[in-house]
This record gives C-alpha cells, structure tokens and sequence, in this order.
C-alpha cells in the first residue's frame, strides 16, 4: 500500500479517505495556497453566492424561510443581502433544531415574492453560485419574483467538490471548511454563504489542477443548457490551452487522448509497474522436505509485547496487557501446529495486533501470504490504513493489500462505454435526469485512485446505478478486456494481493471462495477471520442455492426482449452482420435465430413459472399486511402439497427449455470465437449460459432433493402485482460443508471475536462452523476478559416489575419507563428494537413526552440514512435514538456521546425464521441448541456498544421480565460483560440513575 503524503496537514488528511495516492495528497495539500490571489476569470468577478433556509425538502409544499446572498469580487465578498422569509405556515420543531430559524425570526419578513424580488434585484446578471444548486435555484424560481433568475448561469460548488475532490471522506461544506482550514461556519443561511465563499477559490483551484484531457472529456459531455456547471470545466479547459499551462510533450500527449477519451491512457500515466512475484503457495511448501514452514516463536512473539519490544515501540506509553500477549501466544502455537483455534477476547484486549503481529512474522519468515477475513468494512479500513502500516514501521518492510469482490471496483470496460455512448440521460419515476456531474466524479475519481474499491464514492447512484459500472466474475472479459492486467481496478487489485504479505478481506469473499473452490483469491493456508460471530451466517450465504424471480425476469427479457438493445441475440446480429463474410451469413443468422427461438421459448416458460411461486402466499396463515414480504418455511407438508408440485411442474418445463437454449448459445458462443469485435457479447451470451445452468442446478435442489441437507423457505411479496419473490435452499449444517470447502484447503483457522461463548462454553460456535468433527477441523479455544473495568464501569437494570413481552400491555407498561429512564439520565441513550412497528409506536408516545425537558429524540424510520444517524448521533452529545439491527453491532459511540442503552426485547430468532423452523422438526432441543445461543450472542454485541474505551462508563437496562422468569434468563445475565446487575422496579431503575447521575 502507497503510504499518504507526509507534507499534508494533519487536518486536511483527516478528510482525505485512506489509499489515497500520495501525488493525489500532495495535489489537495497544494489548493488552499493555489486559490490566494488567484485570478479565476469570469468566476472572479460578478459572482454572487446564494443559500437558502425552508420548512423542509418538498419543492410543491415547503417554502423559504431566509435567504443569504453575498457579491464576490477577486475572492472578497464586497456587498451581501440577507432576509428571513415569511413562509405563510408553522416552521416544522425539527427544521427549527437544524436551522437556528423559529417562527418569531419570521413573523413580519417578506413574503417570498417580495424577498424573490428583492433577491433578483441583488443579484442582476451576476453568476450564481450555491452549495447544491438544484435544491436553491427551484426555492428562489418557484415564485414569479425570481423567475428572472432562470436566465442566470448557476454553478454547483457541490458537483465541484464531487467531480474535483473525489478522494474527500465528506463534500459537506462544514467539512470543506475544516479540511482546508477555512473560516467556519453555522447552519444559518448567512454563515453557510460565507463559508461557501471561502470554498469557491479551492474548489476552482482543484478544477484547474485536473488533468487538461480530463477536463476537456468533461466539457464535451454536455451544454450548459444541459448541466449548468459545465461552464467552469469549459473555461479552464479553454484556459489551459490558450495560456499553454501545459508542457509542448504534455499537450501534443493530450490532444491525441482529447476528443476520443481513453482511461486507458490515464490509468498507464498514473500507474506504477507492478514487477514483484507473486507469494509462494504454503501448501508448497509445507510439502517441501527441505525446508518446510517455519511458524514464528512463543518468545519471539512474546517479546514483542512488551516496553521494549517491536509492539511497544509503536506507543508513545504502551501498557503492557496480559489478555493480548496470551491471545498472541494462542495464534502462534495454532499456527505451528496447523490446527484451527477460537478467541473470545473481551472488549480493551487489543485483538487485532495480538493476531496481526504473528501473522506478519508467520508471512515473513515463510514468504507467504496470510488472511484476516473482518465482517465490517469499518474494521477491514482500520487494519489496512492504521494497524499495519504501524506493523510495517515497526518490522521494517510489511506488504499489505484489501481486497473485495468485483462489485466493489469501477468496471474500466463499462465505464469507459458510459462515457463513449453520448446518452447521458436517466429516468427516474416519471422526470428524466442528467448523470453528467456523476460520471464526471467516477471518471476524476479514476484518475485519482491506483487500486482503491470505490465505497467512499459520493456519486447518486440512482442517476449512475452501482450494476452499471461494476461488474461481476462472471461478467467479466479477462484476457480479451483491453484494461485486463495492471490498469483494470480489480485484476490490478489481486494483483498486488497476490504479492502481499498480509491479504485483508470480507467474510462474504472468504466464503464465496471457498463456495468456488477457491478461484476468487490467492492459495491462502492460514486465515483469521476477526469478527467471527457472523461467519456462519456469511458462510451460509454463500453456498445457498437462490431462485429469484426478478432475476428470471431478467434472463428472460435478456434473451427474448422486442427491443433491440435489451436482446443479446439480436444486438448481435445487428452488431456482427458486417463483420461476418458472406459465405459465413447462412450459418451466422442460422445461429443467432435459433437461439433467439430458443430464448422466446425459455421467457415463455419463466412466465409461466413465476406466478406459481406468488401462488405459495395460499400458505401464508397469518397475513400480517403490515410487512411487505413474508418468509415461508416450505416443510414437507407444502412440498408434497398439489401448489409446490404445480411448481416443480413449471420448474421442470423450464428447465428443458434452458437446456435448448444452453446448446443454442454455446454453438454461438463457439461460432464467435473467431471474431474479436465480438468479445463483449460472446462474454454476456456465455453469462448467460452459466445462469441458465445455475437455475438447472438450483431447481434440482429444490424440487429433487431428498438429501436432507437442506431448509427450504420462500420469500414472498404480499404486493400481488410485484414480482420479487424468490425460492431457497439453507444449508442446515454448515460443518459438513466447511470441513471439504475450507478446511481441507487450510492449515489453520482462527476465529476471532469479543463475543463468541455462550456463559464460559463455546460448544455453540463449534457446532455452527463445523469445528472438532475431524481431523482437519480440529480446533482449541481460549476465552481472555476484558481488560476494561466492567463491574465498575457498567450497571445493568433489569426491571422486576414490567409485563411479559409477549402480553398485550407491556408497551402501555415500556413507554413510561423509556421516558422517564431518558429524563433520569439526561440523554444520551441508544434504544435497540427487534420490531419496527413497536419501535415507531413508542417513539411516537415518547418523543412528545421529551419535548419539556428540551431532549431531542430520533428515530431509525423507513427512508432515514443509516450513516446519516450515526453521524448525528455521534455529534450530538445529547441526542438520543431508537433503532433496529443495523445499530446492535460495529456501531462505535465513544465517551459521553452514549451513556445508555436500552434493550426492551431479548433478540430471539423469529418462530416463523424457516431455518429454525427446520432444526425444530428435526431436534427436539432445537431452540436451547441454535436459538439460544445466538440471542446470547446477539445481546453479548448489544451490550458492547455502552464502553469503547477505558475510561466509558454507563447503563445498560435489559427490559425483558423474563430474564427473571425463565430459566434461560441466567445464561443471558451469566454472559454479560458486568456482574454488576441490578434487579429492581421500574421506578427504583429511574431513581438510582438519576441519584448517580447527579
């Protein structure tokens, strides 16, 4: 990995993401100096930069609460205009909380016609200028006192910063302000203005320092009719070549690349030759009798732990941690004995250097690469850009490389297509939009990144979706790709991987590589897999055999389509017909004809199939509307029943109609082989064979397999016009599968997690990864506490005097104390529900009830970004939040940002889950075996949200009465982090938190 440029200020390099090329780095370190006194032409003078306050989002029924406008002359605001809006309605409690504007600041101001005119009159034929242009141009045209504005020309400083700072975490104007260390600003209308205005120059700096082709590629995407802020990359395309900015050698280079557009000639400029040889297999040599692996020493590694050693030196006071160096130990000797091993090692422990420590020496000394699998990009980023690079300095020389399934990087081949097709237009609902300024941010965004995944991309993808630009294994053209090889994102990726001492990586491509057989990665023998709780769930993911109807959907339009450019049979014959010679045409369109029958004939078949699969909702006995889909265990009943056999009927039909298409496509297939031109298509038809064969393999599973192997379930939409329903078969027991697809294939595995065991025992875990059945899945485990002060640190509640969950007025009974729990504690609080509709029924009681006390509330609604809570939350020290799973785990709150948590149900699985459903029918001891446990650990993740560091402290209130009822009650208590467990009334609960908290 290339280390970030060590020049960049520290506060800039916050905002820059990590892998950012050090030349992209310096590009951004060198703006703010670039844009003082800058002379930036027509974008210098007569500029007025606008923003605008509302009562909310919607253009037909929100309106303009203030507006903000300041002249700009040579980067210096000259003149401003400021006015609060009379909106004519109630300024919304929330839009108030976010702008500082309440309805006294707005009684007695303009209307908005009369403020619009006022604006226009400021304004003249200035250019103007606004932080998301789309959002203040419709606010201040709406009304006849601005339609003149219409005739200006607007400029987006958001499309700037998108397009010309890719490579930045955030394009938020506050952050920009901070990034470049310019003045700051509030969320009033005015200050944001201000603070745009500093922004401008670096953003117009950022855009004359892209490269001349790039920006003329840019400008000939559209008109300014089309995308008003095409005019900035116009002019300093324009500027560049009428100043000669430019080396002769660099314009000549560029004038060539500059009217047809070639990434590939970008990516070569920018990338560095990649010579090292790949890592050797340790399979290899473990079988070497000269040689052999050499795992690293306890005392080597032992050592490094302590003041005075490789770990120690990394920190400036490094404490040394009994927990940490024994998990080393453990990792070590696992290794030296190629057998597998599971870690629980408590929150505080330092597991990720404990096991990346002796993986490094375990790679260095052998010349191999070693995995770490992390469940969570946030952990996978942690390791990569902040453990080991620190690893490297200390160890003097670490290579390391992250690596993701395709869909993670931009597809050069499609991007590149995008971009050459001249329709830049996308429909979305019934208004059709440009996706310009998102292609123009993926394009720069290319540009500036070697082989980094583009997750942190800020682009809409609704306008630029996802599919569209990435590509899957399967879809890909490898060798006859003209970007295969170093300049192709995902190949170059592995590339370095290949070459590296350490691979990082998901669960999800671990597993999928091991459901391929390993094609997806490097022969990699010795795995970690942090966050190991959720590997089984991954694991079973990825060897599931899935039936989709829209995906069938899909294939079915793909190859029987009327129109022209969905159809692969007919676009090739229209794209080949002059390429095939003439004495070749009767056997070409003979081909192409008879797969195009074939393929009517299979879309027949899928329409006929589908609405079987809706028909299953006959068994649906509940009907609970109020969810979209339901998911359907497929027990024997229903499978011998005359609706599933119906669909094993249609299955059947449709599979002899693949199997016909199957041979039409592959004699096509062939046939293109010898037509270069054809590589694209020849590709997408063999995709399409390969998904015909899944569907056969899939449909001998569900409808012919007796094996017992398998739970089937059906997700299906109550929406009877909607067809998203899909068929599936869940591995039940995923030790089997593992021991042949992973164990077989490694030396060692080694499971990681601060919450793996159930009470002291890990028999759970064994059971679910298939570990301890054989020779190859042999496993130890080692259990470390925290070396955080739990009992001290953390106090759980458990109310005695609360209904069942599972009787009519426990909500009546919740909401009271949720109340006054919050009130009691002052904020601050996470509250994680298991049920949508209960979490929205209490946040609607509660969230009133706050108001007096001036606590502010949120809630994980249906449309809310989930990223978007989080970083409020977080920013917010008293801000509190109800919300469901995706907040009980990798959700990191330190200090006084989170000082409670609040769990009002235990996570159990639901009755209805087909999986559970399918263990139960086969053992009687189902629930206590699988369910249990993972409700446990489920709870054991909830609990760890509360302390992230040292110094946290805070509740935890478990507001399930049978915790105290029920007998299973004391495996819950006996796993959590504190014996600190407080077993009171509702109202003794609110009073000590309140009588501590003082």
């Amino acid at each position: 990995m290339e280390k970030q440029n060590e020049r960049v200020s520290e506060s800039l390099q916050r905002f820059i993401s990590d892998g950012t090329p050090a030349r992209i780095c310096e590009r951004y370190a060198q703006l703010r100096e670039a844009a003082q006194g800058a002379d930036f032409g027509i974008f210098s003078n007569n500029v007025v930069v606008i923003d605008t306050e509302t009562t909310g989002l919607s253009f037909h029924h929100d309106e303009l609460t203030q507006i903000a406008a300041a002249r700009v002359e040579q980067g210096q605001i000259v003149d401003w205009f400021i006015t609060f809006v009379n909106p004519g309605k109630p300024i919304p409690e929330e839009i108030s909380h976010l702008t500082n504007i309440y309805q006294s600041d707005v009684d007695g101001a303009p209307s908005p016609n009369e403020a619009l005119e006022q604006l226009a009159d400021f304004v003249g034929d200035a250019i103007c200028v606004a932080h998301n242009v789309e959002f203040d141009r419709t606010f201040t045209t709406k009304h006849p006192g601005g339609y003149s504005l219409l005739e200006n020309t607007w400029v987006d400083s958001l499309d700037l910063a998108r397009i010309a700072l890719p490579r930045m975490k955030s394009h938020r104007l506050l952050d920009l302000v901070r990034a470049f260390e310019l003045p700051l600003s509030t969320h009033r209308a005015d200050a944001d203005v201000e603070a745009t205005c500093a922004v401008l120059p670096v953003l117009l700096a950022a855009v004359q320092a892209m490269p001349l082709a790039l920006l003329r590629r840019i400008a000939q995407f559209a008109t300014p009719q089309e995308w008003s802020t095409q005019v900035v990359f116009q002019y300093f395309a324009d500027k560049a070549e009428e100043n000669a900015l430019v080396s002769a050698v660099e314009a000549e280079r560029d004038q060539k690349t500059a009217d047809t557009f070639s990434l590939r000639a970008m990516r070569r400029k920018n990338l560095a030759t990649l010579n090292c040889p790949a890592k050797q297999d340790a399979e290899m040599l473990a079988q070497d009798p000269q040689r052999g692996i050499v795992p690293p020493s306890i005392e080597e590694v032992a050592a490094a732990f302590t003041e005075e050693g490789l770990i120690g030196s990394l920190y400036n006071q490094f404490e040394q941690r009994e927990e940490q160096v024994e998990m080393a130990k453990a990792v070590c000797r696992a290794f030296a004995r190629s057998e597998n091993l599971m870690v629980e090692a408590g929150t505080g422990v330092g597991k990720s250097m404990a096991y990346l420590l002796p993986a490094a020496l375990m790679a260095k000394k052998n010349g191999i690469t070693v995995g770490v699998a992390t469940k969570t990009n946030t952990l996978l980023d942690q390791l990569i850009y902040h453990e080991l690079p620190a690893l490297d300095k200390a160890l003097g020389g670490l290579t390391y490389a992250p690596l993701k399934g395709f869909n993670h990087y931009p597809c050069m081949r499609k991007v590149e297509a995008i971009a050459q097709s001249g329709n830049y237009k996308r429909t979305l609902g019934d208004k059709e939009y440009s996706c310009v300024a998102a292609l123009s941010a993926l394009l720069s965004f290319i540009e500036q990144t070697d082989y980094d995944d583009m997750d942190a991309l800020k682009i809409d993808y609704r306008l630029l979706p996802r599919w569209s630009i990435t590509c899957s294994s399967q879809e890909c053209l490898r060798r006859k790709c003209p970007f295969f090889g170093a300049t192709c994102m995902v190949h170059g990726s592995r590339r370095f991987a290949e070459m590296a001492d350490i691979v990082v990586t998901n669960h999800s491509l671990l597993f999928c590589d091991a459901a391929a057989d390993g094609s997806l990665l490097p022969p990699i023998r010795h795995w970690i897999v942090d966050e190991a709780h959720g590997a089984e769930a991954e694991a079973r993911s990825a060897f599931s055999a899935k039936l989709s109807s829209e995906e069938l959907q899909s294939i079915a339009n793909r190859v029987s389509a009327d129109d022209p450019g969905k159809n692969v049979f007919v676009r090739a014959a229209r794209k080949l017909a002059s390429d095939i010679p003439d004495s070749q045409d009767t056997l070409f369109f003979g081909l192409t004809n008879k797969a195009s029958s074939a393929g009517k004939e299979f879309a027949e078949t899928v329409r006929d199939f589908i609405p079987l699969v809706k028909d299953l909702l006959y068994y649906d006995t509940v009907r609970n509307k109020n969810y979209e889909f339901l998911d359907l265990w497929l027990n024997d009943e229903i499978r011998a029943g005359s609706r599933y056999q119906a669909l094993a009927g249609a299955a059947q039909i449709m599979c002899g109609a693949s199997e016909k298409l199957i041979k039409a496509s592959q004699d096509l297939v062939v046939y293109l082989d010898d037509f270069d031109s054809a590589a694209a298509l020849q590709r997408e038809i063999a995709i399409t064979v390969m998904s015909l064969k899944e569907i056969i393999d899939t449909c001998d599973i569900l409808f012919k397999d007796d094996s017992g192997q398998y739970a089937f379930s059906a997700t299906l939409s109550h929406k009877k016009d909607r067809y998203v329903d899909t068929l599936e078969a869940l591995p039940i027991d995923m030790g089997n599968t593992l021991e042949e697809a992973l164990y077989e294939r490694t030396h060692s595995v080694v499971y990681a997690s601060a919450t793996l065991a159930v009470g002291d025992s890990f028999s759970a875990f064994e059971r679910a990864l298939g570990l301890n059945q054989s020779e190859n899945s042999q496993a130890s485990s080692l259990r470390l506490n925290s070396s955080f002060d739990f009992d001290r640190n953390m106090t759980i509640y458990v109310p005695s005097d609360l209904p069942d969950p599972t009787e009519r007025n426990y909500l009546t009974a919740l909401v009271p104390l949720l109340t006054q729990a919050h009130i009691a504690l002052g904020g601050s609080m996470l509250t994680l529900f298991t049920n949508k509709r209960e979490m929205e029924n209490c946040f609607d009681q509660v969230y009133d009830q706050l108001k007096p006390y001036d606590l502010r509330l949120v809630c994980q609604k249906k449309g809310v970004s989930v990223k978007g809570l989080r970083d409020e939350f977080v920013a917010d020290k008293t801000l509190s939040l109800f919300a469901l799973k995706s907040f009980w785990e990798g959700f990191d709150a330190p200090g006084s940002t989170l000082r409670g948590v609040i769990i009002p149900k235990l996570p159990f699985t639901k009755p209805t889950d087909p999986l559970s459903c399918e263990r139960g029918a086969r053992d009687a001891d189902a629930w206590r075996h699988y369910v249990l446990p993972a409700a446990v650990i489920e709870m054991k993740q909830a609990a760890g949200r509360l302390l992230r560091t040292a110094n946290d402290s805070g509740i935890l209130i478990l507001a399930d009465h049978r915790l105290i009822t029920k007998s299973y009650g004391k495996t819950f208590l006996a796993s959590m982090p504190s014996k600190n467990i407080r077993i009171m009334t509702c109202a003794e609960i609110v009073a000590d938190i309140a009588r501590n908290r003082e």
